[in-house]
């Protein structure tokens, strides 16, 4: 069975933020609707919940890494909300953490936004 990976997209409090709440595992067979929701010309701020997120692999990191470089390139502001210590371990050994920004919730991340 292939894995599969819920998104669910909400508005954060200001108009230019995208909350996007990811379940199940983000990997590189489950990466290709987040990367083209994040592709979205309507996106700016992004908000990527990671709580339901179990496990996650070096595509899944591509793709947040992407999205980070390209979020600073125009200006606009991502985070990254509710981590669980093992997919966080992923930042640390690729030495990635220090380029992102964590939040203990979305709700945390969109406040810090305002």
């Amino acid at each position: 069975m292939m894995d599969s990976m819920e998104i669910v997209r909400e508005s954060g409090q200001s108009p230019d933020t995208a909350i996007f709440r990811l379940n199940g595992p983000f990997t590189l067979s489950t990466m290709f609707g987040l990367q083209n929701d994040l592709r979205a010309a309507d996106v700016k701020n992004v908000i990527i919940d990671l709580t339901n997120v179990p496990y996650m692999d070096s595509a899944g990191l591509g793709v947040l890494l992407g999205q980070t470089a390209h979020c600073q390139r125009l200006g606009n502001k991502m985070a990254l909300a509710g981590v669980s210590p093992r997919v966080l371990t992923i930042f640390e050994i690729t030495h990635t953490d220090s380029m992102m920004s964590f939040f203990p919730t979305a709700e945390a991340a969109d406040a810090s936004f305002a």
